[in-house]
């Protein structure tokens, strides 16, 4: 009987890994036809670049300081000089698919690992089908930005709750890794970094208020160990970190005059809008040097508070985040699951909100971190999206962290123990993951090849 029952599992991820192939392939042939689109032809352009370096010729400055070197460095392999243009980019596609298909592997490896296999397999589902199939077929770092992110998010997590020394450091050395790597694929974790070490700090820290009460030495001195090891690995983290970025942050202090330039956190953000930026510092190479742009009209942060009214910052936010769900409605495919996992974490909150308190006191490193994350990257990426004309590609980042931390919380007791009396019928959450199971074999069905060949997923 459990063999049978295996072989229909193993059967039936074939026939879905089937399905996302060729769903992402057909979508890569019929709907993103064109290179020029999205970003697709700068990481082409920057792939052939480092071949041409790797094979002796002249060395160029990788993305701009727009995009990141990792991507580009992996479509690098692919390249072969007798290729057109359009050959490389039909072979850039082609790879990313098989690239996702890997990615999504690793995915279930890690929901297996943390989750019960119920809530695992709807999470990989909902990550697979709501969105990674429509963006698999580009010539973009989006999808491996993701999963790397996401790894960065659960093992800093997971260190914001380690009590040994041992496995603290491990940790460190390992999230500071990714997060190096992250960073290297895509411009946009070092706000996530500076939130993380913030908290670290904090968690390191507070065994001292401690000290003043504690009158055993064998005490002070396990406290005194507690914070050491605690900050040893906010500066391992950081070592890590900074290491693996070094010879990109020389290079850019080199040629642009600052370590950590990037043209779209350091002068895009504050523009109005693309059409502004896009005769600004853009215009006045801010992708080869630091731009001729005269002093006064470089765009700064004290440069855009001074030039704006409070309505006029608080309009540009209150577009952004409307501008996340009109988006997230009509493209793609996760808007409903996102509502409802955000609807399933809400009811399990608002039923045991005493065991929610305890479980915030107990974890309160983490809570802290996910709240400041959960504020501080949706107010950027809403502010930022007058520059980047949608949220959709800086948003996706951030759901498959919030799926996990829900599935998470359904999976502790007491909230996977939860009862609701619905009509006199019993509910538990094992039924709304059901739910979610049923509702995504509904929508491959019915909806997916459909909506997958109406979107184009670049943005």
């Amino acid at each position: 009987m459990r063999r049978a029952a295996h072989l229909t599992l193993a059967l039936t991820i074939l026939l879905l890994a089937v399905f996302y192939h060729a769903g992402a392939t057909e979508h890569a042939r019929t709907v993103n036809t064109s290179r020029v689109r999205a970003d697709q032809s700068g990481y082409l352009w920057d792939a052939v670049g480092i071949h041409i370096a790797r094979h002796g010729g002249p060395s160029t400055l990788i993305g701009e300081r727009n995009r990141m070197p990792v991507y580009p460095w992996l479509l690098s392999w692919l390249y072969d000089p007798a290729m057109t243009p359009d050959a490389f980019f039909d072979t850039a596609k082609r790879w990313n698919i098989w690239l996702s298909l890997v990615l999504l592997g690793l995915l279930a490896g890690i929901a297996r690992l943390m989750l019960p296999p119920l809530p695992a397999m709807n999470l990989v589902l909902v990550v697979a089908f709501g969105y990674y199939i429509f963006k698999a077929g580009y010539a973009q770092a989006e999808l491996l930005f993701y999963f790397l992110f996401l790894s960065t998010f659960l093992v800093c997590c997971r260190l914001l709750q380690e009590h040994t020394a041992r496995a603290t450091l491990v940790l460190a050395v390992v999230a500071g890794s990714l997060a190096a790597l992250t960073h290297l694929t895509k411009a946009a974790v070092l706000p996530f970094v500076g939130m993380f070490l913030a908290v670290l700090a904090v968690r390191a820290l507070a065994p001292l208020t401690r000290l003043r009460s504690a009158a055993d030495p064998d005490e002070r001195t396990l406290v005194t160990r507690v914070v050491l090891y605690r900050l040893a690995a906010g500066a391992v983290f950081a070592v890590c970190f900074l290491g693996l970025l070094s010879p990109y942050l020389i290079n850019s202090k080199k040629h642009f005059g600052h370590y950590f330039y990037n043209v779209n956190s350091t002068f895009y953000v504050w523009y109005d809008d693309w059409p502004s930026a896009s005769v600004g510092t853009y215009q006045d190479g801010d992708g080869k040097g630091w731009p001729t742009t005269p002093p006064d009209q470089i765009p700064s942060m004290r440069k855009y508070l001074r030039e704006h009214s409070a309505a006029q910052i608080a309009q540009r936010f209150g577009n952004g985040f409307l501008e996340m769900i009109t988006v997230s409605y009509n493209r793609l495919w996760y808007f409903k699951y996102g509502v409802l996992y955000g609807l399933f974490a809400l009811l399990m909150i608002t039923t045991a909100w005493h065991s929610f308190l305890g479980l915030i006191h107990s974890r309160a490193a983490v809570f802290s971190f996910l709240l400041l994350y959960g504020v501080v990257y949706l107010a950027a990426v809403a502010f930022y999206q007058p520059i980047s004309g949608t949220t959709l590609r800086m948003l996706l980042a951030h759901l498959a962290p919030f799926l996990f931390v829900v599935s998470r919380l359904s999976a502790r007791p007491p909230f996977r123990d939860l009862r609701w009396n619905l009509g006199g019928a019993i509910v538990t959450p094992g039924h709304i993951h059901l739910l979610i199971l049923v509702m995504m074999a509904f929508d491959l069905v019915f909806v997916h090849w459909r909506r997958l060949m109406a979107d184009f997923a670049g943005y």
